[in-house]
């Protein structure tokens, strides 16, 4: 069953060495990446210290990205060369070898679990034990599902970006739906309701660029139909480099 849930984008650019001297223009997306991230591993070791029933007592962290439906094997070192810079994000396991083919969202998601075990050692074990996803549309509704009748506990983040057409330099042709769409996402995700993120229009989102769309189905999925069960919260969101980038964080109701 799903306990915690972060949803963060997944551009290279979080690399500071990849930006050069543009690097401290993303500062505050990092922060509130960081900030997400730490909630949910902090909210899985807490998890699995405290609970008195056996059958709950493993917790799992699941990463999972936009894209054809595969698992990764993302334990190793992981290389950013292909960006410039040759940044090595070092292995979660050792002696784990490196995967030269991890989709970019899984590379983003490996280097964001350095900065994260930098930070906070204890966070180290559930993270050398995640799975590292990609899926989409009905296969990513039918992943959540599964993932919210398990009856271990899971931690998921989501690498997903939103609308690529703001603005003239925008990786795609400047649209005007670019806005409300990245709007109606920010507040589905600040909502904390997961009918509302059932509800978006994803073949807008398809139009658009917005990798996020291949996503929401999951998490819809694995938080379930029940009103007041989350508190959603939206830490960062903007689009600076024409792409838009959210950053949200789901945790459950204490009431």
């Amino acid at each position: 069953m799903l306990i915690t849930a972060a949803v963060v984008p997944g551009p290279p650019g979080l690399v500071p060495e990849l930006m050069g001297s543009a690097a401290r223009e993303l500062d505050d997306l990092r922060d509130a990446t960081d900030l997400a991230v730490s909630r949910v591993l902090s909210d899985l070791v807490v998890a699995s210290a405290g609970s008195p029933l056996p059958a709950l007592r493993s917790v799992q962290l699941v990463v999972v990205g936009p894209g054809q439906a595969g698992e990764f094997l993302a334990a190793g070192p992981v290389s950013f060369a292909s960006f410039g810079p040759d940044v090595v994000v070092p292995a979660l396991v050792q002696g784990q070898p490196g995967d030269p083919q991890l989709p970019t969202t899984i590379m983003v998601a490996r280097y964001l679990a350095s900065r994260d075990i930098l930070t906070d050692p204890e966070h180290a074990e559930p993270w050398a034990s995640a799975r590292w996803l990609t899926t989409s549309g009905g296969q990513a509704k039918a992943l959540g599902e599964r993932l919210r009748a398990d009856r271990i506990r899971v931690g998921l983040i989501l690498v997903a970006d939103g609308a690529a057409c703001h603005g003239l330099k925008a990786p795609r042709a400047q649209d005007a739906r670019a806005t409300p769409y990245d709007a109606e996402v920010t507040a589905a995700l600040a909502s904390g309701r997961p009918a509302r993120l059932a509800h978006l229009d994803a073949a807008l989102g398809g139009e658009l660029g917005a990798t996020g769309s291949q996503v929401w189905p999951l998490l819809a999925a694995a938080a379930g139909s029940s009103h007041g069960d989350w508190v959603g919260e939206v830490l960062w969101s903007g689009a600076p480099y024409g792409v838009g980038w959210t950053v949200a964080s789901w945790r459950r109701s204490c009431e």
